[in-house]
C-alpha cells in the first residue's frame, strides 16, 4: 500500500514538473537547433564544415558536463530534497540560456565571444544534468505504482516537444524579422523568450509546491544518505548504473539524437542540401507533435506488459529502420517531395516514442533504492543521453570528415553501435515491472521480532521478559492487542498497580498495522495512542513490532553525528532543555515514578546540596522490579546509579555524541562545577543536526 496522494495532486505535480523539465529542454535545445547560425556568430571560419564542427563542438560540451551536473544535482537532491534540486538546476539553466541570448557576437569581442559561449553551454549542460533526474524522480516519487510508466511518459514529451517548439519558434521569428535579420540578430528571441519563461515555472514551483513523499519518508525515518555518489559508485550499485547505461540509456541515445536532431541536418544544407534549415526544422517539429501520444501511450503499455520489451523495441526496431527510412529520403529528397519527407521524419518521431517513453522513466525509477534514486537516475540518464547520444551530431560528422559518406556515416553510429550496444541489457538485463518502489517503507521492512504473551501475564512475570530478552515493549494479546513497555511500567506504577496485577489491565491497545502498508501510518499511530511501538501483522498473525526508536534510526544517527562538523560548533547547553526536573534523595522510589509518570520522562538526575549524586531511569526501576523489588517506600538514595556519566556544560554535541555510543545510554547530565545545569538526550542531538 502506497503513501495515500490524490488524483488531484498528481495531476498538479504532473503539470509542474512537466513544465518545468520541458523549459529546460526547451532552453538546452535552442542552441542545437540555431547551430548553424551560432557557427557563423560566434565561430566564423572560411571552411564551412570547420565552422559547423566547432559550434557542434559546444553542443557536445553542454552534453559532456551533463553527468557532473547528475552527480551534483543528485546529491544535492537525495541529501536535501528533489524539490531544491529541481529548483536550483533550473535557475541554473535560466543563467546558461539568458547568458547566450545576450552574448556579444565573434565580430564584437573576438575570441572572448567563442570562450562565453563554451562557458555558457557548460552551463546549461550542468543544469540540465541535474534538471532533468530530478524531474523525473520529482514526479516519479509522487505517481501511482500501477501507472508509473504513463505518467512519467508524459514527462518524456518534453525532450521533442521543447525541440519542437524550438523549431516553431524559430520559423515564427524568421518570419516576423526576415530571414536576414533572424540569421543576424533575431536568433537571440529564441534565447531570451526561453529564459523567461523558465524564471516564471521556477518562481510557481519555489512558491507553491512540496517535497516529494517519498524524500518526506527518508527524512522522517533518518535514511537519508550522506554519501550518495560513493554509494552509487559502490560494488553493488556501479555494475547496475553501467548496465543501464550502456545497455539502455546509452544504446537509445544515439538512436534518439538522429531521430530527434540530426536528421534536421542530413536532410539541410549542410549535408544533403534537399531543404534549408528553416524548412527541416518545420518537418521535424510538425512530425514530432503529431508523434506525441506514443511517449505516453507505451509507458502505459509497460505498465501491462513490462520494460524490457518496450525498451528493446525502441532501441532494435529503430535501429534497423535507420538503413532503409535514410535511404528513402535520399530517393525523395532530391524531389523536393516534402509530404513523403514529412512522413519518413514522422515514422522516426514514432519509433523515438517507444523506446524514449514512460517505460524508460520508469524502469530507471524502478532499478535504484530512494536513498540514491535520485543520483543514480541523473547520472545513468546523462550518461546515456548526456554523453553517448548527445554527441551524435559530432560523431557522425567527424566521422563524414573521414569517410565523405553521410549515409554510411549516419548508420554505423546510430544502427551498429546501439545494437552492439544493446546486447547486455538483452541478455542480462532485469525486468523491473512490479518493483514497488514503495516497498521499502513496508512496515514489515521496519519489524523487528518480539514476544507475545498474553494478557493475563503479572507485571512482574512481563518485566522479567522484559529485562531478559533485552527489549523495550512486548505484545500482550487476546481479543485485542496491547503494548507493555517501560513507559508503560511507570504509568502503571504511578497509577497504584500492584506487581502481581495482570499486566493486560494497564497495556496500551493498539491497532495492527498490516505488514504491506506505509510505514506513515505507524507515525499515526504512535502519535494517536501516545505509544513507543506499534506491531505488524501479516496474515491475520503478529510478525513483530517496530520501536520509535529504530524507526528513527537513532543508533545510526547518533553515529552519524560524530561525522558531522556542526556538532564540534554547538555546546550541549545550547541543545538542551530549558526546563529541568530534579528529585532529592530522601524522596521515595513510587514517588519518583510518579514525577516519570506526571512528566512523561524516563529519566531523573538526584541532587543534594546542588550537587548531582545520582540518576535513576524507567530502564533502572525494571531492573530493581526483575531482581525481586517488593517496597516501593524505599528513598531513591537506596537504588540509584551513584556513579552516573555526565559530561560539561561547554563541551560540544560531538563529545556528547561519543559518549552515548561509548556507553550505550540516552541521558547526559550536564554539570557546571559539580552542579546540574540541563539533560541532553540522543533525541535532542539527532533534531539540532537535522
Amino acid at each position: 500500500m502506497a503513501i495515500a496522494i490524490s488524483f488531484r495532486q498528481v495531476v498538479s505535480v504532473a503539470i509542474v514538473s512537466w513544465s518545468g523539465a520541458f523549459l529546460e529542454w526547451l532552453d538546452f535545445y535552442t542552441y542545437a537547433l540555431l547551430a548553424g547560425i551560432i557557427a557563423k556568430i560566434f565561430f566564423p571560419s572560411v571552411d564551412p564544415t570547420a565552422s559547423l564542427l566547432v559550434a557542434f563542438s559546444a553542443l557536445a560540451i553542454g552534453f559532456i558536463f551533463r553527468p557532473l551536473g547528475a552527480i551534483i544535482f543528485g546529491k544535492i537532491g537525495d541529501q536535501f530534497g528533489r524539490k531544491i534540486a529541481f529548483i536550483l538546476a533550473m535557475t541554473l539553466m535560466l543563467v546558461g540560456t539568458l547568458g547566450i541570448g545576450l552574448l556579444p557576437s565573434y565580430m564584437e569581442i573576438g575570441i572572448l565571444a567563442s570562450i562565453g559561449v563554451f562557458l555558457l553551454r557548460i552551463i546549461q549542460g550542468f543544469a540540465l544534468g541535474g534538471g532533468f533526474g530530478a524531474a523525473i524522480t520529482y514526479l516519479g516519487e509522487f505517481v501511482p505504482e500501477h501507472r508509473r510508466g504513463f505518467f512519467t511518459g508524459f514527462l518524456f514529451t518534453t525532450a521533442p516537444i521543447g525541440m519542437a517548439t524550438v523549431g516553431i519558434l524559430m520559423w515564427l521569428f524568421s518570419s516576423i524579422l526576415g530571414i536576414e535579420a533572424y540569421n543576424t540578430w533575431g536568433w537571440r528571441f529564441n534565447f531570451i523568450f526561453a529564459a523567461v519563461l523558465v524564471f516564471i515555472v521556477t518562481l510557481i514551483m519555489h512558491l507553491f509546491y512540496k517535497e516529494t513523499p517519498v524524500f518526506s519518508m527518508l527524512k522522517t525515518i533518518r535514511r537519508i544518505t550522506s554519501a550518495p555518489i560513493k554509494e552509487v559508485f559502490s560494488k553493488k550499485y556501479l555494475p547496475i548504473v553501467l548496465m543501464a547505461w550502456i545497455g539502455v540509456v546509452g544504446a537509445h541515445g544515439p538512436i534518439w539524437y538522429t531521430n530527434q536532431l540530426f536528421n534536421t541536418y542530413y536532410v539541410g544544407p549542410n549535408f544533403q542540401n534537399y531543404v534549408n534549415t528553416a524548412t527541416a526544422g518545420f518537418l521535424l517539429s510538425t512530425a514530432t507533435y503529431a508523434a506525441l501520444w506514443m511517449y505516453p501511450l507505451f509507458g502505459y503499455i509497460s505498465d501491462k506488459i513490462g520494460r524490457k520489451p518496450i525498451l528493446l523495441l525502441g532501441i532494435y526496431g529503430n535501429a534497423l529502420w535507420f538503413p532503409v527510412v535514410f535511404w528513402l529520403i535520399d530517393q525523395v529528397g532530391p524531389r523536393g517531395d516534402l509530404m513523403t519527407m514529412w512522413l519518413l521524419f514522422y515514422s522516426m518521431t514514432l519509433f523515438n516514442g517507444i523506446g524514449y517513453s514512460g517505460a524508460m522513466s520508469a524502469f530507471l525509477l524502478e532499478l535504484f533504492p530512494a536513498r540514491i534514486r535520485l543520483s543514480a537516475v541523473a547520472l545513468t540518464y546523462n550518461l546515456g543521453y548526456g554523453v553517448t547520444g548527445g554527441l551524435t551530431p559530432s560523431i557522425i560528422t567527424w566521422i563524414y570528415s573521414i569517410t565523405h559518406n553521410i549515409y554510411l556515416s549516419t548508420l554505423l553510429y546510430a544502427t551498429i553501435v546501439p545494437m552492439i550496444m544493446a546486447l547486455w541489457y538483452l541478455l542480462k538485463g532485469p525486468e523491473t515491472l512490479g518493483i514497488r518502489i514503495w516497498a521499502e517503507f513496508a512496515t514489515e521492512k521496519f519489524a523487528k521480532k518480539t514476544i507475545i504473551l498474553p494478557v493475563t501475564t503479572p507485571i512482574r512475570e512481563v518485566v522479567s521478559v522484559l529485562v531478559n530478552n533485552g527489549l523495550k515493549h512486548v505484545v500482550l494479546i487476546r481479543d485485542s492487542i496491547g503494548i507493555f513497555g517501560t513507559r508503560t511500567l511507570i504509568r502503571a506504577l504511578a497509577s497504584g498497580a500492584k506487581l502481581e496485577e495482570y499486566a493486560g489491565k494497564y497495556a496500551i491497545k493498539v491497532p495492527c498495522v498490516k505488514a504491506d502498508h506505509s510505514v506513515t501510518e505507524v507515525f499515526t499511530i504512535l502519535n494517536q495512542y501516545n505509544v513507543r511501538a506499534v506491531p505488524v501483522c501479516k496474515d491475520g498473525q503478529i510478525i513483530g513490532i517496530i520501536e520509535a526508536r529504530e524507526l528513527i534510526n537513532e543508533a545510526l544517527r547518533l553515529r552519524d553525528a560524530l561525522k558531522k562538523k556542526i556538532t564540534l560548533r554547538i555546546s550541549v547547553e545550547d541543545v538542551s532543555p530549558k526546563e529541568l526536573i530534579t528529585i532529592m534523595p530522601n524522596v521515595t522510589l513510587k514517588e519518583a515514578i510518579d514525577i516519570m509518570a506526571k512528566n512523561d520522562i524516563g529519566f531523573l538526575p538526584i541532587i543534594e546540596k546542588d550537587k548531582l549524586v545520582g540518576i535513576l531511569s524507567e530502564s533502572d526501576v525494571m531492573m530493581l522490579i526483575a531482581k525481586g523489588l517488593i517496597d516501593f517506600n524505599i528513598p531513591v538514595s537506596t537504588v540509584m546509579n551513584k556513579s552516573p556519566i555526565t559530561i560539561e556544560k561547554t563541551a560540544t554535541l560531538r563529545e556528547a555524541a561519543e559518549l552515548m555510543v561509548k556507553n550505550n545510554i540516552r541521558h547526559l547530565p550536564i554539570v557546571e562545577n559539580g552542579r546540574v545545569v540541563a539533560v541532553v538526550s540522543v533525541k535532542d542531538i539527532i533534531k539540532a543536526i537535522g
